[in-house]
């Protein structure tokens, strides 16, 4: 497993748009090629941590001008550029 994770800065004041953004893209989140799973989860106020996992470094890097896209739209609703953070798994229970 590969993973990609991703940090992300929004205006607090639109954090019901930006889920609506992004519960619009789901259908094609999930057409990902490799992407095993995806979860976003609300680290703070106007924070999120997005982890999406894939099969494999190359699913992942194919995957990324899609990913962008996405991200792209939400561009709108963020304050900062997203931080990533991505790498195989070398640990699992």
């Amino acid at each position: 497993m590969y993973y990609r994770i991703t940090a992300v800065s929004f205006d607090p004041d639109r954090y019901d748009y930006m889920l609506t953004a992004t519960e619009a893209a789901r259908d094609e989140m999930k057409a990902i090629a490799g992407l095993q799973s995806a979860v976003i989860v609300r680290v703070g106020d106007g924070k999120s941590i997005t982890i999406g996992a894939y099969d494999t470094e190359e699913s992942a890097a194919a995957a990324q001008p899609k990913v962008q896209a996405i991200f792209g739209r939400l561009a709108e609703w963020l304050t900062a550029p997203p931080e990533v953070q991505e790498g195989p798994v070398i640990f699992e229970v």
